[in-house]
């Protein structure tokens, strides 16, 4: 989803009759209203969320390195995108799950390839046990569709956050994504 680079237009011909140039003034104007409805669609942006009623919704969830399933008893999602800028806001509860390892949330639209880790997010938790830990951020993983939670404190080491029985997170993060989606 990104704004037209080249306007291809309907090809002129020898206009023999009037007919002729009344068939291409029509595609003339079919052709600039969809470039039109493109480039408004990419200005103003699309918004996605967990109640509409079609194909379009963004529902969050979750998983862990070791894939397996969560037992959710909230999940509220909103996904915002304007061209290839995405910014998103979750909240998300469960009650268990049969995941482990390292902890993300499934990113509705895949991270453009970055280097480094320039896109990161804020959460809010609750009824989660993080040991030495503190904080939890998100970090939308480059080049892929995994929003990954960390777990963050003063004086020790960012870590990946491990899959725990039961919680709750709440946040947003803001990333460009990839063009052709």
């Amino acid at each position: 989803m990104t704004l037209p680079s080249t306007i291809d237009l309907p090809l002129r011909v020898d206009y023999q009759n009037g007919e002729d140039l009344d068939r291409y003034l029509r595609d003339l104007v079919y052709e600039l209203q969809d470039m039109y409805e493109s480039i408004t669609e990419n200005v103003n942006g699309s918004i996605r969320n967990y109640a509409d009623t079609d194909q379009t919704k963004w529902i969050p969830t979750l998983n862990g390195a070791t894939a397996g399933t969560f037992v959710y008893t909230k999940q509220v999602g909103w996904s915002v995108r304007q061209g290839i800028y995405t910014k998103l806001f979750f909240d998300i509860e469960w009650t268990s799950t049969t995941a482990s390892g390292s902890l993300y949330l499934d990113l509705p639209y895949k991270v453009t390839l970055s280097d480094g880790t320039p896109f990161i997010g804020v959460t809010m938790f609750s009824s989660m046990n993080l040991g030495l830990y503190t904080n939890l951020v998100i970090n939308a993983i480059p080049d892929t569709y995994k929003g990954e939670i960390w777990a963050t404190a003063t004086n020790l080491p960012t870590v990946n956050m491990i899959v725990v029985a039961s919680g709750r997170i709440a946040g947003s993060i803001e990333y460009i994504g990839v063009s052709d989606e």
